[in-house]
This record gives C-alpha cells, sequence and structure tokens, in this order.
C-alpha cells in the first residue's frame, strides 16, 4: 500500500469517528425531540408541560384496586370497632389535571369507582374535583399545603369539621426544588413552599416515632435538606401523635396515610384533641394494638393514586 493510499484509509477512519461522534452527541437531544412529539417520558417515567413534572403511574390494574380495598376491609375488621366512623379518600395522581395531553395518564377515576365499589361500610369521599394542576408543586408530586382549602372543605363536610385556610399566617420558604429535581438537568422552575401556622399549630405537642427529638408539626432543620417537603412532621415515618391540649374539642382522629396527610394534619390541630397518623409502610398493621388503641376515634383512610395503586406496601 502506497502513501496516497495510507493517507486515503486514515481519512476515512476520521471520517467515521467523526460522523459516528456527531450521532452519539445528537442522540440524546433528538431522542428527547421524539419523545416529547410521541408524548412518550424519557427513562426515569419523567415528562414535562410548560414547567410542571410529572412521573407516570402503571396503568390502572382491577386487582391493584381490589387490593387495595381488601386491605382496608381487613384493617377495619381486625383492629377498628363498631364505634369508629371510617372514611377513605383518595388522592389524584398530579398528572390526571393533564390527562388531555397526551401522555399516559393513570385512570384515576377507573381505580377509585373500582376500590369504592368494594368499601360499602366505609364513607367514601372524591376528592377529584377540589384539586387543580395549580394544587401540586412544580417539581413534586406532592401538594401544596396552602391549596388545600377545597380539600377541607369536603372531608370537613363528611367528617364534620370546619376549617378556613385564612385563619392561618403563611410563611414562605424559597427557592424551593422538590423529589422530581433528582430527574430534571437544566434550569429548574422557580417556586416556594408555603407552610401555614396559627395559635393550633405552635401549642401542639408531636410525638414523633421516627424523630423522638423534634416536638413540632413544622420541623424546620428539614427545610435545608434534599427533602424539604419533609419540613411537614419530619417527613415519613412509622407513627406520628399530634396533640392540641389548648384545642376545644375531645375528639380524636386517627389517618391512615402516606406522605400527603403531612401537610393535611396540621391544618386540624383546633379540629381535634389528638391526631395520629400511621404509615404501614413502615409499620405492620400486627403491631397496632401496641400502638394505639381505638375506641371511637374518627379514622380517615388518606391515600395517594401513587401508594393505593400499589397497596402491597401497606403492610
Amino acid at each position: 500500500m502506497n502513501l496516497f493510499q495510507r493517507k486515503k484509509g486514515v481519512a476515512a477512519v476520521l471520517t467515521l469517528i467523526v460522523v459516528v461522534g456527531a450521532a452519539v452527541l445528537a442522540y440524546k437531544p433528538l431522542l428527547g425531540l421524539y419523545r416529547k412529539a410521541a408524548k412518550l417520558p424519557d427513562d426515569n417515567g419523567m415528562y414535562q408541560i410548560d414547567g410542571n413534572w410529572f412521573q407516570v403511574l402503571e396503568p390502572v390494574d382491577e386487582s391493584r384496586a381490589n387490593s387495595f380495598a381488601d386491605k382496608l376491609i381487613s384493617l377495619k375488621e381486625t383492629y377498628l370497632t363498631d364505634n369508629n366512623r371510617t372514611f377513605v379518600a383518595l388522592v389524584p395522581d398530579k398528572g390526571w389535571y393533564v390527562k388531555d395531553e397526551g401522555y399516559p395518564t393513570f385512570e384515576h377515576l377507573e381505580f377509585q369507582e373500582l376500590a369504592y365499589s368494594k368499601l360499602s361500610d366505609f364513607i367514601c369521599i372524591d376528592l377529584t374535583d377540589t384539586l387543580t394542576l395549580d394544587s401540586f408543586f412544580y417539581t413534586d408530586r406532592h401538594w401544596k399545603q396552602d391549596a388545600l382549602q377545597p380539600v377541607l372543605d369536603k372531608l370537613g363536610q363528611e367528617i364534620g369539621f370546619s376549617v378556613q385556610i385564612s385563619d392561618f399566617s403563611k410563611n414562605e420558604v424559597s427557592p424551593f426544588a422538590g423529589d422530581f429535581s433528582a430527574y430534571i438537568t437544566g434550569t429548574l422552575p422557580q417556586e416556594s413552599l408555603i407552610y401555614l401556622t396559627n395559635q393550633d399549630t405552635q401549642a401542639a405537642y408531636v410525638d414523633n416515632y421516627q424523630a423522638p427529638d423534634v416536638h413540632t408539626v413544622y420541623d424546620l432543620s428539614q427545610l435545608d435538606g434534599k427533602t424539604p417537603y419533609n419540613v411537614f412532621l419530619s417527613g415519613i415515618t412509622p407513627i406520628v401523635t399530634i396533640t392540641n391540649t389548648n384545642s376545644d374539642s375531645e375528639k380524636e382522629l386517627v389517618i391512615f396515610r402516606d406522605s400527603y396527610a403531612s401537610s393535611l394534619a396540621p391544618l386540624l390541630c383546633g379540629e381535634y384533641r389528638t391526631i395520629t397518623l400511621i404509615d404501614l409502610r413502615f409499620l405492620h398493621s400486627s403491631l397496632l394494638p401496641e400502638r394505639i388503641t381505638f375506641t371511637d376515634q374518627d379514622v380517615l383512610f388518606l391515600y395517594s393514586d401513587w401508594i393505593a395503586s400499589n397497596s402491597s406496601l401497606i403492610r
């Protein structure tokens, strides 16, 4: 092979390297454009619309709805008394409120109808119309505490209490970055977290199994951590008891819950003397008799679509 042929071969190899390199560099942006055009989530199951980020849930499965309902029925029959008033409310997935945009959507109403049809001994509460897309954070799946007035109205109508967010003071923390920010590249949307205080939230004493040194409903140390939403009752924990001796009420409330109830419960401190939150993802139900005695408390099962559709997590 003469010198000219060798140079030609080297040039061909270099050209191939450049072409392949350019293709690799263009792959991700082109894939992103394709997914956006085809309304497909990314590798993390994420997609975004106008700065709002969403994570796709598994499609509705009738067996999962039945499993969720069966778990609640078993808990009621095994641990509750005839004097416990029992309520159930499902929190729609954030993606439900952009269901017309063409992305894969968890069919909240279908799942809710399947589950509620088996829960005839419960007072079933429909929260679907109490929320909008603006009720949720841009970079998180959770609802905003200061957007919960319609939720409070609906729950209060069914359970029997009245709470007005206008009676609370707003405390704003900015900037706020939610759980989804771990999957987001580039600039995060600008948003704030607001937590609400009044004389009842300030008077409440918290007994937190996971955070025994924190006795306030708002754990401000969490605002500087990786999960600022944990400012509400210090985040996930098996069992939390909130006691407000200043409350005019002697009533007690038990909430079987996931993380959404963390920001709801502080708003109820003036309506109940004691609120107990139980997260059966981290506490096996067989241990309940060691932790709580059921008498005549109001009992609310409050679960998001995210957990209700994966009820194997509820032990």
